[in-house]
């Protein structure tokens, strides 16, 4: 899975150019007061482990930043200077990848609708390409137009640049990543979420749109051949993970989805078939039905957080992630994460109190500090300093307390 290492920012809004932050590869939590940018540093987080630039076409910025998996490894350098209209045509990007399995990194340069492709430190064998429009400052298409440009210009064949291609699967299964907000967005969006089956020789295929995950797709994959033609698809609990989640998390019995069908189109001699009006039902102890919609505010933050767990495979970026939760949920969602990268904030000490450490080092990595400059406004991101660090683990490791406690009394939260 591919997580963000570090990254460096040379412009963007108020926040002081030279900011350099690296990341845990498990949690990374902000600390700070209201409006020292902890949502907008998650807001860009997510635009660069992405690697979607388009919703910040409109702003000047000017961001460095690598992405590394046991794959391989990509560092990118991303300059936008706004320009009229709707384009990305400001967007420049410079992106060396070093794929494990590729004995030479390739570097790509992108400029405009231009993509120039070389061997790192070898300007001989360079080829250009032009990409649609539409690629923007999407990474993972970038790469793919690379790739494809090397094999059309050389003739070496897709084998030369295979592991490039791959690693560009890896970018895009990171394209939809977005942050979980505060409020009721991700639950609320929930229900325009429709998901399209085709039925073929080989089985049935299906996808989504909107915010759909992989726990719904797979689970409708698992009933859509037995009640193809139904008037509603009935989802049960056990073959959506998430759902399941919910509902043994919430003190419910059994759950399932349930979605209608909204148009069918036969195609040759494939069907294809559109579900929406999606709805989550769960059911209590006594037998008691209950729509996902009829649950209370922190029930239905917490369904929500589970499917964008679904969808977050690899890293996840959320704000206030203790916020209406039980401690006891607040545990069981960290043990969700498993071997995910993510970036949290929370002005609540349920997460904070959540949480243990081997060494200052871990400290240090796991706590990103947010202020802002009395004198000058400028927003000031950094890591915790070793010295820093290393107090708080032996004050923890000494008396073992609560951390919001403890970092209040320590004056870095």
């Amino acid at each position: 899975m591919l997580k963000l290492q570090w990254l460096q920012v040379h412009q963007f809004r108020t926040v002081k150019p030279g900011t350099r932050l690296l990341f845990s590869p498990s949690l990374n939590v902000l600390l700070g007061d209201n409006g020292t940018g902890k949502s907008t540093l998650l807001d860009l987080a997510a635009a660069v482990v992405s690697s979607d630039f388009t919703p910040l076409r409109h702003e000047a910025l000017d961001l460095e930043y690598a992405l590394a998996a046991d794959s391989g490894r990509i560092t990118v350098r991303v300059c936008n200077v706004p320009s009229p209209g709707e384009g990305t045509g400001g967007l420049s990007m410079d992106i060396t990848v070093a794929p494990r399995d590729m004995a030479w990194p390739i570097v790509i340069h992108r400029e405009g609708q231009q993509v120039r492709v070389s061997r790192e430190g070898d300007t001989s064998d360079v080829v250009h390409e032009r990409i649609a429009p539409e690629v923007g400052g999407r990474l993972w298409l970038v790469l793919m137009s690379g790739g494809i440009a090397w094999v059309e210009k050389t003739g070496e064949g897709t084998a030369a640049v295979e592991p490039l291609l791959a690693m560009a699967r890896e970018v895009s299964a990171l394209s939809d990543l977005r942050r979980f907000d505060e409020g009721l967005a991700h639950f609320d969006q929930l229900w325009q979420a429709e998901l399209r089956l085709s039925r073929r020789a080989e089985g049935v295929l299906a996808t989504g749109t909107g915010v759909a995950s992989e726990d719904l797709l797979d689970g409708l994959r698992k009933v859509a051949a037995a009640q193809w033609g139904s008037p509603r698809y009935v989802l049960p609990s056990p073959s959506v993970p998430f759902l399941h989640d919910a509902a043994r998390l919430l003190g419910f019995t059994s759950a399932e989805a349930l979605l209608s069908p909204l148009e069918t189109q036969p195609q040759g001699k494939y069907e294809t078939l559109t579900l929406g009006h999606l709805d989550l039902c769960f059911v209590t102890a006594s037998g008691q039905r209950l729509s996902a919609r009829q649950l209370g505010y922190g029930q239905k933050r917490l369904v929500a957080f589970l499917h964008y767990l679904a969808h977050a495979r690899a890293v996840v970026i959320a704000d206030e992630v203790a916020h209406a939760f039980h401690p006891r949920q607040v545990r069981a969602l960290l043990d969700q994460f498993g071997g995910r990268q993510a970036l949290l904030t929370s002005q609540s000490p349920e997460l904070l109190d959540s949480l243990t450490f081997d060494s200052p080092e871990e400290v240090r990595s796991t706590f990103v500090r947010c202020r802002r400059e009395d004198d000058t406004g400028r927003l000031v991101w950094e890591n915790l300093s070793p010295d820093a660090a290393g107090d708080v683990f032996a004050a923890w490791r000494a008396e073992p307390r609560h951390v919001g406690e403890l970092l209040q009394s320590k004056g870095l939260w």
